[in-house]
This record gives structure tokens, C-alpha cells and sequence, in this order.
């Protein structure tokens, strides 16, 4: 194709884009995304590892049904079962001091704040 004409179909293909105007936009019917709550703890990857060791190794708490919630924000039902943090954890990790936890059958340990009874952290 010769340059003249292919450089003619060039502005063509691009005046028919602007012919056809911006895109059309539709409503989304899915709900708004929602950001996910910020952990009301701040641990360190070291303090989460303490965390697990002790619960994991020494502690052998009951685990709590597998239905019992793990998303930051989320409330704890009353009829979750909450341990109490060990003083050998609140040694080592003092802002976790006034929280308590449950353990679920994936291995997983739920903080859950003293104040308002929500998911604090997740440590997995």
C-alpha cells in the first residue's frame, strides 16, 4: 500500500472513532466495592510468629466452629468461645495484652478487640 494512502486510511479510521463519540457508559449492578476494615493491632511479623508458636505448641485451646467469622471488622458472635491472651503473650507482645482469641480448624488465630468484640487481626 502506498505511504499517501495508508497515511489517508490512518485519518480516516481515526476521524470515524471520534464520529462515534466517547464510549457509553453503563451502571454496574454488582454492589460497591468496599474497602476491607484496618486491624485495630499492629503486630510485627516476629510478634505474629510468638503469637503462633505459643498457641500452636502450647497452649492446645478448642478450635472454634468453622463457620466463626476471620475478616477484619467483622463481628464475633457471643456464642464463640474467646481465650483469654496467656501473660507469657502479653509479655512478649504487650498490645495484644487486652485481646483475646479463638483458634480455627485452618490453623488460623482471630484477635478480637476487648472493645467493641470485632475481628482485630488475622494471624495465619
Amino acid at each position: 500500500m502506498p505511504g499517501p494512502l495508508k497515511a489517508l486510511l490512518f485519518v480516516l479510521a481515526g476521524l470515524s472513532g471520534l464520529a462515534l463519540g466517547p464510549p457509553a457508559w453503563t451502571q454496574s449492578t454488582s454492589e460497591p466495592v468496599v474497602a476491607p476494615a484496618p486491624r485495630t493491632i499492629n503486630l510485627t511479623q516476629e510478634q505474629r510468629f510468638i503469637i503462633k508458636e505459643v498457641v500452636f505448641k502450647d497452649l492446645h485451646v478448642p478450635k472454634a466452629r468453622a463457620d466463626a467469622p476471620e475478616t477484619i471488622g467483622d463481628a464475633v458472635p457471643k456464642n464463640i468461645d474467646l481465650h483469654p491472651m496467656p501473660p507469657v503473650l502479653a509479655d512478649k507482645v504487650p498490645q495484644g495484652r487486652s485481646h483475646s482469641f479463638f483458634v480455627k480448624d485452618d490453623n488460623v488465630i482471630v484477635l478480637v478487640s476487648p472493645n467493641d468484640h470485632r475481628v482485630a487481626d488475622v494471624i495465619r
